[in-house]
Order: structure tokens, then C-alpha cells, then sequence
């Protein structure tokens, strides 16, 4: 998150953000009712994604595992907290995509 944004007093819900996100070229990191611009990436930061990817897939897909990159957000807190992050694994079957946003994962541990 991107630490000289201005705040506002606005809190978006986890709808209008899902909505908003949608419809933007920008994408936003979703934190406790605040939105953060996300940077796009560069070439060298492409490649590292994809190398990792590649060694986490090629080490766990035996085990039923799953690798997935930077255009998916997770939701990590519940709705509180949305990023993107570069690369996610997981190993549990209870993964799963939200109907409401094709590239939004919620994985119940």
C-alpha cells in the first residue's frame, strides 16, 4: 500500500470496491474501507513472478496444490483486506472463486 496517498474520510464497502474495481483501469488494494492504487509492474518484476510460479508449481502441483499470480486478489481478512499479491500458493480444496468477482480468491484455513 502505497504510504503518501491523501486519505479520505469515505469508507467504500466490499460491494461499491468490487463494483469500482471492475470498471477501473487502475487496480486498488481494498484496506478496512480505503482503496490503494497499485503500481503496474516492470519486466524484471514479471520474470521474478513467473520464476517463482514456475518452482512452486513444479514443487507442489503433486500435492494438489495451486499457484496463482499478481491479477488475483485474496481475500486475506474477511473483507477488511484486498491485495493483490504477486503470487499466492495454496493446498487447501477449500479455495475458492467468489461469484461476485472472477478474480477474487477466498480461501477459508
Amino acid at each position: 500500500m502505497l504510504a503518501n496517498q491523501p486519505r479520505s474520510s469515505y469508507r467504500y464497502t466490499i460491494d461499491e470496491y468490487l463494483t469500482l474495481e471492475e470498471k477501473s483501469e487502475v487496480r486498488h488494494e481494498f484496506y478496512n474501507g480505503e482503496l490503494y492504487a497499485i503500481a503496474g509492474g516492470t519486466v524484471n518484476h514479471n520474470l521474478l513472478i513467473d520464476n517463482v510460479k514456475d518452482q512452486l508449481k513444479g514443487q507442489t502441483k503433486a500435492k494438489g496444490c495451486r499457484v496463482f499470480t499478481e491479477n488475483m486478489k485474496v481475500d486475506v481478512l474477511s473483507g477488511m483486506y484486498m491485495p493483490y499479491p504477486d503470487v499466492v500458493l495454496t493446498c487447501h480444496d477449500s479455495i475458492e472463486l467468489l461469484p461476485e468477482a472472477d478474480d477474487l480468491i477466498a480461501d477459508e484455513l
